[in-house]
C-alpha cells in the first residue's frame, strides 16, 4: 500500500502512457529557437574540451598536423550533413527524437533505440561531469596551490584521482543542479552567456599560446613530416585519415540522433537548418585547430604535448605559481568550467531528460529525467574515461558503430521512405489503430537493418576496443569505415524492405495523393493546446484525438486506409437518438468492468464536412452530451477553423483514449439521471495543472455549442462561479450547457472573473435544412467561380474593411468550405461579384448572377444562423449591411439600422465589449474579439447618425481597448500553401491596411464623443463646450495621418476620408447650435461664431471630392453603403446648411462657390458606367440638384425658406 501510495503521488498531473507536456509536440508559443540560438547552441557544444582534444586522437596515431585537420574538416562536413538529415522531422512536424523514433522503429521498438540514447547520455553526463571538475580543481588550486596537502587523499591511486578532485567534481555537480531546472525553450539567455565567456577564453587561449611562445617556435607536433606508408594496411595514412574522419563524426554521433530534440524547437524550419548549416561546423573545426595550435605552442616550454586544458593550466601553475598567474588561471578555470556547463546541460542532461520522460511520460518529465542523469552519472566512473587519449577516442567514437544505424535509418525513413510525411496523430497512439504499429508494435525492418549495418564492423570495434584481439586487416579497414558504412547499409537495407516488404497501412499514408507540404502545413500550428487527465490508477490512456477541420488531416487528405479510421475515431454526434442510446448502454456496459471514468474529456472533432442529409448544423439529441461525444473545439492560431458544423455521420464510434485538444476544453458530462446516482469520479472540478500554467479556453468553433458570456447581472454570479461548478441539465435528462472560466478575476473586487455559458446547439430539422437549401443555392449560383470571388474579396474589399480572419478563412476555405456559414460565404461572394469586371479572366464572360440573388440567399441563412452566433456569424452580418442599395433608394432603409442593432446585440453577447487581454483563449481569438468588437462600435455609430437616432453602445457598457497594429496583423500573413488563394500582393499584411483601420476607430470615436457632447436626449449648452477640445484634436488630423493613408486609386483611402469630412459636419453642426432663425441675426450667436470657420475648414472636403477620380470611387468604399453614402449625404446638406444660414455676403459667396466645385465634381463622377458607383452618389446628387433648381428663388427671397418646416425629401438624421 505505501508503494502504491508513493507511486501515485509521483504521478505527473497530465502524464500517461505515451505523453506528457514534456513529450508532445511543441507549440507555437514554445519554438521559441532561432538561427541565433543555434548558433550559440553548437558553439557551447563544439567549442569544449572533448572537440579541443580531437587534435590528441589522431596526430597521435601518426598522422601530421595537417592531414589531421583534413580528417577534421571533412569528417565535420559529413556530420553536418547527417545532422541537418536527421532534424528535418523536429524541424518540420515538432516531435522530439524519442517520439519520431516511433515512427521508424515501432510505437514499442522505439524502446530499443531510446535506451541506447538514455546509456549514452547517461556516460557522457559523468564524462562532461569529471572534466567540469577538473576545471573547478583549477579554480580551487588557484587560490591554493597546495591544495593536495590541506585535503589529505583517502582514494586509492587506481582510481585514477585524488580527494581534491573528487570534491571539485562534487562541487562542478552541485552548481550545475540549478541549471537543470530550466526547460529547453527558455534556455537561449544561459545560451547567450555561456556562448560569449566560452567564445571568448578559446580565443584568449590562442592568443596567449602564439604570443608567448617565444623563439622557440612550435613543437614537433606541427611536424611535416610522419613515417606512416600512404597506401597500405590499417596503419597507413590514407587509412588512418579515414579512421580520423570516422572519429570526428563519432564524436558526436550521439548528438546527430536525438538532434531533433531541439530542432523541434525552432521558429521555423530555415533556423534549425541554417543555423546548425553554419555553426556546427565552423566551431567544431575551430576548436580543434585551436587544440592543436595550443599544444604545439606550448610544447617545447612544458616540455611535453600537453593535450588536456586543464593539465596545461595547472603545469602552468606550478611553474610559475605568481599572484598574476594564480589569477589568470582562476578566470581560464572559471571560463572552462562555463563551457562544460555549457555543453553538458543540453546536450546531455535534457537530452537524456526527453529520452527519461518519452519511456515513463506518466511520471518523468525533462526536469525530473535530467536530476536522474546528475544523479545517476557517478555510476559510470567518469574518472576512468580520461585516462589517455589513446582510452578517450575508443570512449568517444567506438560507440558510433551502433548510432550510425540508427540515424540512417531514421533519415531513410523520413526522406527515402515516408516522403516528409508524418501522421503526428498516430505517434502517441499505442495500439494497432495506429499506422506505426506495425507488428505488435516493432518494426521488424529497422531491427534486420540496424542488424545489417552492425555486424559487419563487429570484429573491428572488438579489436579496437581489445588490442590483444586477432582480426584481418580488412575487418579493421571495414571498422574505419564504422560511421559511413552503417549509415549507408543500414538506410539502403530499410528502405529496401520497405519497398519489397511494405507495411500496408503506412504505404497508404504515404501513397495517398497528398504532398509533404499539405501535411506539414496541417500539423504546423496545431499544438497549442492543453490535453486531458485521467483520474489516477484510470487504465484510459492519452492520445492525439483525431480532428476534422481545416488542421487536421481527415480533411486534407483522401479518407482512405488509416484516414478512415480517423473518421470512426470521432465522436458520433450525427447519431440518430436510438443509436446513440443504443451506443450509450454498450459503453455503459463495456466501461463498467474494464476502466474507470475520465475526469476530462478534451476533444477536438470541430468543423465538420457534412456528407448527407441535413444542413451544416443537423439537429442534435440532448444524449450529444454524452461520454461518446462531449467535445471543444480546436482553434489554431490564426488558422483553424471558422464556424461549428455536425460531424460527418460516418462516425459511429471513437477511441475510448483521452485525446488532446488545440486551446479547448469541454468537461464530460454528468451521467444520465435515473441510470444510476453521480460518479464520484465524473469531477467538475478544473483540470489540475502544474506551476504558472493555465487552460487556454475555445469560445470559437466549439462544435454543438454557443458561447454566451456572463456578465454580473446573468442569471449566476460569477463569484459564485468561480467558486462552484455547474451544469444546467435540461428536462429530457441531458445536459444544455455547461460553464467554462476563461478569467478568475483580479485583486480589484470590481475586476470580476468571466465565465461563458456553453450552451449546446438543438435546432429541428426542418430549420438545418432550409440552411442546407441555402447553401447548396449560394454555391450553385456562384458555381465555377467561388474561388476567384473569394480572391476578388480579399482584394477589393477586405482591404478597407478588415473584418474576416483571412487565415482562418482561406484554411477553410481550401479544405472545407461548406463549414464556413453559409452567411459569411454569401456576404463574401455579393461583396466581391461587384468587382466582376477587375478579374482579367472573369471580365471575358458576363456575370451570370446579381448581387441581391446571393444576398438574398444569405441574410435568409443568417437569420437562422444567428441561433447560435458566433464570430463568423457576426462577420456575416456587418458585412451584409454594405450590399448595393437598390437604385431607387435615396434615403437609408430601417435595414441598416435594424442590422446595426443585431451586429450589437451578437458583439455583446458573445462577450466582445469585454477587455479579453487576460482571458485563458487563444491569442488570435483575443486579437479578432478586439478588432471585430470596434467594426461593429464604427459601425454602429454611423449607423446611428444615418437614422437620426442614439447609438446602441454606450462608453460606460464595454472595456475592450481599441486593436493595435499587432492585433490588426494576426492572420494576416497568408502561410505559402495558401497564397494560391489569392493575388500576391495581397499575401502579407501591409501596414497601410492597418494604419487604415485605426485611423477609422479614432475618427468614428471622435464622432461618437460629439454626439454624446451635442446630440444625446440630455445634450445640454454645457456638454457642448466639450466640442472644443475635439475640434482642436481634429483640426490637426488631416496633418498628421501618414502619407500612406492619402487619397490615390485604389488606395481604398476614401472611406477614412469621408467619415473625416462627416464627423466635421457634425462637429460644426454642435458648435452653431441652435440654427435658429434668431441666432442668424444675433450677433455673438453660436451661428454667428463658427460658421465662417466652418466654411474656411470646410473647403478641403470640395478640394477632396475634386481630386476623387473615377478608380478611387469604384474602390470598395463606394459600396459602404451602411456608412460612406451617409457621410456623402451629411457632407453635401452642410454645404446647402452653410450656405442658407450666412448672413455675411463673403459667406454667402464663398459657400455658394463650395457648393458649385461639390456640383461640379458630382457631376463628373456621376457619368460613371459603374452601376454601384452611381448608386453611391444619386442620393447626394439628387440633394444638390435639388438645391440649384431652387437656389434662385432662395437667394430672391432672401434665404429665409431654410426656415420653414424640413422638405420632406432629407433623409431623418441628416439635416
Amino acid at each position: 500500500m505505501a508503494v502504491a501510495n508513493l507511486v501515485k503521488r509521483i504521478e505527473l498531473p497530465r502524464g500517461s502512457r505515451f505523453i506528457n507536456e514534456d513529450v508532445r509536440p511543441v507549440g507555437t508559443e514554445r519554438r521559441t529557437w532561432t538561427f541565433l540560438t543555434y548558433h550559440n547552441f553548437w558553439l557551447l557544444i563544439n567549442c569544449n574540451i572533448a572537440t579541443y582534444l580531437t587534435g590528441s586522437a589522431l596526430i597521435p596515431l601518426g598522422l601530421t598536423w595537417w592531414q589531421a585537420i583534413i580528417a577534421i574538416i571533412l569528417g565535420n562536413i559529413l556530420a553536418t550533413a547527417a545532422l541537418i538529415l536527421a532534424s528535418l522531422a523536429g524541424a518540420y512536424y515538432h516531435v522530439g527524437f524519442p517520439v519520431f523514433s516511433r515512427a521508424v522503429w515501432g510505437i514499442w521498438g522505439s524502446q530499443f533505440v531510446i535506451w541506447n540514447r538514455i546509456f549514452l547520455s547517461l556516460v557522457w553526463y559523468g564524462f562532461q561531469s569529471w572534466v567540469g571538475g577538473q576545471c573547478t580543481y583549477l579554480m580551487l588550486l588557484s587560490w591554493d596551490p597546495n591544495l593536495e596537502k590541506h585535503i589529505h587523499n583517502t582514494i586509492p591511486a587506481s582510481t585514477g584521482m585524488t580527494s581534491a578532485q573528487f570534491v571539485s567534481y562534487v562541487i562542478f555537480c552541485v552548481v550545475t543542479l540549478p541549471f537543470l531546472w530550466i526547460k529547453p525553450h527558455r534556455i537561449q539567455n544561459f545560451f547567450y552567456f555561456a556562448s560569449s565567456v566560452t567564445l571568448v577564453f578559446f580565443l584568449v587561449l590562442l592568443i596567449w599560446a602564439l604570443a608567448t611562445m617565444g623563439s622557440d617556435g612550435f613543437g614537433d607536433t606541427l611536424a611535416d613530416s610522419t613515417p606512416l606508408p600512404v597506401t597500405g594496411g590499417p596503419q597507413s595514412v590514407t587509412w588512418l585519415t579515414i579512421s580520423g574522419i570516422m572519429s570526428t563524426i563519432g564524436g558526436i554521433a550521439a548528438g546527430i540522433l536525438n538532434q531533433n530534440d531541439y530542432a523541434r524547437l525552432s521558429k521555423k524550419p530555415g533556423d534549425a537548418i541554417w543555423g546548425q548549416t553554419v555553426a556546427f561546423p565552423l566551431y567544431s573545426i575551430g576548436a580543434s585547430v585551436i587544440g592543436i595550435l595550443v599544444t604545439a605552442a606550448t610544447q617545447k616550454r612544458m616540455g611535453e604535448a600537453i593535450w588536456n586544458p586543464p593539465t596545461l593550466l595547472a603545469a602552468l601553475l606550478a611553474k610559475d605559481p605568481t599572484a598574476g598567474t594564480r589569477a589568470a588561471i582562476f578566470f581560464a578555470g572559471l571560463a572552462l568550467s562555463i563551457s562544460q556547463m555549457g555543453s553538458n546541460v543540453p546536450g546531455n542532461a535534457l537530452a537524456g531528460g526527453i529520452d527519461l520522460a518519452s519511456v515513463f511520460p506518466k511520471y518523468i518529465n525533462i526536469r525530473r529525467g535530467a536530476y536522474l542523469m546528475a544523479l545517476l552519472s557517478p555510476i559510470v566512473n567518469p574518472w576512468r574515461l580520461v585516462n589517455t587519449a589513446t582510452v578517450f577516442l575508443t570512449v568517444l567514437s567506438g560507440y558510433s558503430v551502433f548510432l550510425a544505424p540508427m540515424t540512417g535509418l531514421m533519415v531513410a525513413h523520413y526522406n527515402l521512405v515516408a516522403k516528409a510525411k508524418v501522421n503526428v496523430d498516430d505517434l502517441f497512439v499505442g495500439n494497432r489503430d495506429s499506422i506505426y504499429w506495425y507488428n505488435f508494435g516493432v518494426n521488424w525492418r529497422a531491427f534486420v537493418a540496424w542488424i545489417v549495418g552492425v555486424a559487419p564492423t563487429m570484429p573491428g570495434f572488438i579489436a579496437a576496443v581489445n588490442l590483444n584481439a586477432k582480426v584481418s586487416d580488412g575487418a579493421k579497414n571495414l571498422y574505419q569505415l564504422n560511421y559511413l558504412f552503417g549509415f549507408i547499409v543500414s538506410a539502403a537495407v530499410y528502405y529496401g524492405l520497405h519497398i519489397v516488404v511494405p507495411d500496408k497501412k503506412l504505404d497508404a499514408f504515404i501513397k495517398d495523393g497528398t504532398t509533404a507540404k499539405e501535411v506539414q502545413a496541417v500539423y504546423d500550428e496545431r499544438w497549442d493546446m492543453t490535453y486531458s487527465e485521467s483520474e489516477p490508477g484510470s487504465t484510459e490512456e492519452h492520445s492525439f484525438q483525431r480532428n476534422k477541420g481545416p488542421h487536421s488531416l481527415t480533411t486534407v487528405l483522401p479518407l482512405t486506409g488509416t484516414w478512415a479510421r480517423l473518421l470512426r475515431s470521432i465522436s458520433s454526434d450525427q447519431m440518430d437518438h436510438s443509436q446513440a442510446e443504443a451506443s450509450d448502454r454498450e459503453r455503459a456496459t463495456s466501461s463498467s468492468s474494464t476502466a474507470t471514468p475520465r475526469k476530462f474529456s478534451i476533444r477536438s472533432n470541430f468543423a465538420h464536412r457534412p456528407t448527407s442529409g441535413p444542413g451544416p448544423e443537423s439537429s442534435r439529441s440532448h444524449d450529444a452530451l454524452s461520454p461518446a461525444s462531449a467535445s471543444a473545439s480546436v482553434s489554431a492560431s490564426g488558422a483553424s477553423a471558422i464556424s461549428p458544423s455536425a460531424p460527418s455521420e460516418a462516425t459511429r464510434h471513437r477511441s475510448e483514449s483521452a485525446a488532446v485538444v488545440h486551446n479547448g476544453l469541454v468537461r464530460h458530462p454528468v451521467p444520465v439521471p435515473g441510470e444510476g446516482s453521480l460518479d464520484p469520479s465524473i469531477s467538475l472540478d478544473p483540470p489540475r495543472l502544474e506551476p504558472n500554467q493555465e487552460v487556454a479556453y475555445a469560445l470559437e468553433d466549439v462544435p454543438g455549442r454557443t458561447a454566451h458570456a456572463m456578465a454580473l447581472g446573468s442569471e449566476q454570479d460569477p463569484y459564485f462561479l468561480d467558486a462552484f461548478r455547474s451544469v444546467l441539465l435540461s428536462d429530457r435528462e441531458g445536459i444544455d450547457a455547461n460553464f467554462v472560466q476563461v478569467y478568475h478575476g483580479g485583486p480589484d473586487v470590481d475586476d470580476c472573473p468571466m465565465h461563458f455559458l456553453l450552451l449546446l446547439d438543438e435546432f429541428p430539422d426542418h430549420r438545418n435544412e432550409a440552411r442546407q437549401m441555402a447553401s447548396d443555392a449560394i454555391e450553385r449560383i456562384v458555381w465555377p467561380h467561388g474561388p476567384a470571388l473569394v480572391r476578388l474579396y480579399f482584394r477589393h474589399v477586405h482591404v478597407g474593411f478588415p473584418v474576416i480572419h483571412k487565415t482562418r478563412f482561406l484554411r477553410q476555405y481550401a479544405t472545407a468550405k461548406l463549414d464556413i456559414p453559409t452567411s459569411l460565404r454569401g456576404a463574401v461572394y455579393a461583396l466581391a461579384c461587384v468587382f466582376w469586371k477587375q478579374d482579367a479572366t472573369l471580365a471575358r464572360i458576363p456575370c451570370p448572377f446579381q448581387q441581391h440573388e446571393l444576398t438574398n440567399h444569405a441574410q435568409e441563412a443568417l437569420r437562422r444562423e444567428l441561433e447560435a452566433p458566433n464570430l463568423s456569424r457576426l462577420m456575416s452580418a456587418l458585412l451584409l449591411m454594405h450590399m448595393v442599395p437598390p437604385d431607387i433608394d435615396s434615403v437609408e432603409t430601417p435595414y441598416i439600422w435594424v442590422m446595426a442593432c443585431q451586429a450589437t446585440a451578437i458583439a455583446q453577447m458573445l462577450g466582445l465589449h469585454q477587455d479579453p487581454d487576460k482571458w485563458n483563449i487563444a491569442p488570435w481569438e483575443k486579437r479578432l474579439r478586439k478588432k471585430l468588437w470596434w467594426a461593429v462600435f464604427y459601425t454602429d455609430c454611423w449607423s446611428a447618425v444615418s437614422h437620426g437616432n442614439p447609438p446602441h453602445i454606450s462608453y460606460e457598457s464595454f472595456t475592450t481597448p481599441p486593436p493595435d497594429m499587432d492585433d490588426l496583423r494576426s492572420g494576416e500573413d497568408i502561410p505559402d500553401d495558401l497564397r494560391h488563394m489569392i493575388d500576391p500582393e495581397d499575401a502579407t499584411f501591409r501596414i497601410s491596411d492597418g494604419a487604415r483601420f485605426l485611423e477609422m476607430i479614432t475618427v468614428s470615436r471622435e464622432m461618437r464623443a460629439i454626439l454624446d457632447c451635442s446630440y444625446g436626449v440630455r445634450s445640454t449648452q454645457q456638454t457642448r463646450t466639450q466640442l472644443i477640445p475635439i475640434r482642436d484634436t481634429l483640426k490637426e488630423w488631416p496633418s498628421l495621418i501618414p502619407s500612406c493613408l492619402a487619397v490615390r486609386p485604389y488606395a481604398h483611402n476614401g472611406p477614412l476620408h469621408i467619415s473625416f469630412f462627416a464627423t466635421q459636419v457634425l462637429l460644426f453642426r454642435g458648435l452653431m447650435f441652435p440654427a435658429t432663425r434668431a441666432a442668424k441675426v444675433t450677433p455673438g450667436s453660436n451661428l454667428q461664431r463658427w460658421l465662417s470657420t466652418a466654411l474656411a475648414e470646410f473647403e478641403l472636403f470640395t478640394t477632396f471630392m475634386a481630386y476623387i477620380t473615377e478608380e478611387e470611387l469604384t474602390s470598395f468604399w463606394g459600396r459602404l453603403s451602411a456608412v460612406a453614402r451617409t457621410q456623402l449625404i451629411l457632407c453635401g446638406n452642410f454645404l446647402i446648411y452653410l450656405f442658407l444660414l450666412a448672413s455675411d455676403p463673403r459667406d454667402v459667396e464663398f459657400a455658394y462657390r463650395l457648393l458649385e466645385k461639390f456640383h461640379g465634381s458630382l457631376q463628373t463622377l456621376g457619368a460613371t458606367d459603374d452601376i454601384a458607383a452611381r448608386v453611391f452618389l444619386r442620393p447626394v446628387i439628387l440633394r444638390i440638384e435639388s438645391f440649384f433648381m431652387q437656389a434662385t428663388e432662395l437667394i430672391k427671397h432672401g434665404r429665409t425658406v431654410v426656415l420653414e418646416p424640413p422638405i420632406t425629401t432629407v433623409p431623418r438624421g441628416e439635416s
